[in-house]
């Protein structure tokens, strides 16, 4: 009987291995993907994100869904270098519902594995129509190792005014019971620095608001990132 359980156990910490050997491949090589900013592929630039008919975000000069991105206003003729990111890393949410549309938020994840040091992760944010951007660490009070798998636990919203940063505490949690953070989106804005007086952030449980929410949308229907490969196979740079 030992014999059959060590055999047991034997099996099922092979079939562990085999699992995390192939994450860690993928993320080694999305890793590599990352770190490739001098080449240029022949890849068609894709949109990963769209507010309305004339604002959205495209990825450009991509390997396997890591490259340089790019928000985009067709009618005012805006196109902003953001930086290179891996949307296919960011499993969460982001919502743009700002009529006046000067907020735009960008989050993205760091793609390593950090260890018990934890990660730092970013969203890019402009309160200017997306002609600048600056970035704030969003995720200083939630120590994570693995900001892929735990990047479904935040959902982005932007509005007029302000962005609220909302965290889980599991991916089976709603999002009624998740906490708050809420940031002052005002002209010129550093989100990083104390704020200018007579301006204040907010952090609240979403279940003492329930309806803070109510009626918010992406114009476009859009909440989260979508990349798609052209292939499978590695696109050669010109």
């Amino acid at each position: 009987m030992k014999t059959k359980f060590l055999s047991v156990m034997a099996l099922l910490l092979l079939v562990g291995c085999q699992q995390q050997w192939v994450y860690d491949a993928e993320r080694s090589r999305q890793i590599s993907a990352r770190d490739l900013p001098l080449a240029v592929y022949d890849v068609p630039p894709q949109v990963i994100y769209r507010i309305d008919d004339h604002r959205f975000i495209t990825l450009e000069n991509y390997r396997y869904c890591a490259g340089q991105t790019w928000y985009n206003n067709t009618k005012l003729g805006i196109r902003t270098n953001i930086d290179r990111t891996w949307p296919e890393g960011f499993r969460g949410k982001l919502i743009i519902d700002d009529p006046t549309e000067m907020n735009i938020a960008i989050p993205r994840v760091s793609p390593n594995l950090c260890g018990d040091r934890g990660c730092a992760n970013y969203v890019a944010y402009s309160t200017d129509g997306g002609r600048t951007f600056q970035w704030v660490r969003y995720d200083r009070n939630n120590i994570t190792s693995d900001s892929v798998r735990d990047s479904n636990l935040y959902k982005f919203v932007v509005l007029s005014d302000r962005m609220y940063v909302l965290r889980r505490y599991n991916e089976k949690e709603d999002w009624n019971d998740s906490i708050v953070t809420q940031y002052p989106l005002v002209p010129g804005i550093d989100l990083s620095k104390p704020y200018p007086d007579g301006i204040f952030g907010a952090g609240f449980r979403a279940s003492k608001r329930p309806d803070f929410l109510k009626g918010v949308r992406t114009p476009s229907g859009d909440d989260h990132y979508v990349c798609t490969r052209a292939n499978d196979k590695e696109p050669e740079p010109k």
